[in-house]
């Protein structure tokens, strides 16, 4: 009988132990919301060389918005266009009617409205990459819906891109403008279909979903070709701000290859979890890339006003 009993106790205790650790382990993890690659569920799984740090599913948009405040293995990608977003929009309601328009009375609506079409496509690519790392874990719905979200962005800021530039480089060839300008939105409207089908999210699509979007970017080189042609190398440089552009698209090419082959996390497997991934490396080299083609629109905003191609924009004075 004391025998039986103790045996009892025994078991008994050992579960009562089991359950407070496991009880305990499990609020430390609830408490953090990190979990491993192969705990996720199956929809999670994107990037099988990146083991550590994620947020399981949510269910819940305020709990997505609470990884906001802890560190996990979006954060990076989050902040990294959060931020260059929110300057954009802060460009876009203050720049051109406070540091623009007063140095240059002769700004026609056309110039402005051109600037500021730029800078709301870079906001909205930006935003709708940021809401897409910080709410795609709430569940699979919300995941397809905002990667659908974040293509149409890079789509936005592509567009605009391109034809706030054409707008400068041709300012005075408006048949030029306007033919390439439709040939923009005729590829845009192409590719905006492409990416909303949803095959287009399947994991193995990943390359090609990066050599889409640089396809679209090489678009621009049709009317560049057109400007060497018709301007001449110099004044081409002048106009479209060469040099820039061209540092715009090193820097999308290579983030857009390393996103692809999602280096250099491929041949580290586990040691780029939180820091230094591919998709982080992409977003920053995006940034880059759209700061470039800024330089290259006020550059050629001042060549049309001043007809001066001036390294000394910053203080916005002709020398």
């Amino acid at each position: 009988m004391s025998a039986t009993c103790t045996v009892r106790q025994r078991r008994s205790s050992c579960r009562s132990v089991s359950s407070s650790a496991t009880g305990e382990a499990a609020t430390k993890y609830q408490g953090r919301s990190l979990c491993r690659y192969y705990d996720l569920p199956l929809w999670q799984r994107d990037n099988d060389k990146i083991l550590r740090g994620y947020v399981r599913e949510t269910g819940s948009f305020w709990k997505c918005l609470e990884s906001l405040l802890y560190f996990h293995n979006e954060t990076l990608n989050i902040y990294t266009h959060l931020i260059p977003g929110g300057t954009y929009l802060g460009l876009l309601m203050f720049f051109t009617d406070l540091v623009l328009i007063p140095h240059f009375p002769s700004t026609t609506m056309s110039d402005y409205i051109m600037i500021n079409f730029y800078l709301l496509g870079a906001f909205l690519c930006l935003m709708c990459s940021s809401c897409f790392h910080c709410l795609k874990q709430h569940s699979q719905a919300h995941s397809d819906l905002w990667s659908k979200v974040d293509y149409m962005g890079i789509i936005v800021l592509i567009s605009c891109s391109t034809v706030s530039l054409l707008y400068y480089g041709f300012h005075d060839y408006l048949f030029h403008f306007k033919i390439f300008t439709t040939a923009v939105v005729v590829l845009g409207s192409g590719c905006a279909a492409f990416v909303l089908n949803d095959r287009f999210n399947a994991k193995n699509w990943r390359p090609w979903r990066a050599a889409f979007f640089v396809l679209f970017g090489f678009s621009g080189i049709v009317p560049i070709v057109t400007g060497l042609v018709k301007f001449g190398i110099e004044e081409s440089c002048k106009r479209v701000q060469l040099r820039f552009v061209m540092w715009e698209a090193v820097f999308y090419i290579g983030g857009a290859l390393i996103y692809g082959f999602r280096l250099p996390e491929a041949f580290l497997p586990g040691k780029f979890d939180f820091v230094g991934h591919s998709h982080q490396i992409f977003h920053i080299l995006v940034v880059l890339g759209s700061l470039c083609h800024f330089r290259a629109l006020i550059g050629s905003y001042f060549f049309m006003h001043t007809g001066i191609s001036s390294s000394h924009l910053l203080t916005l004075k002709v020398f």
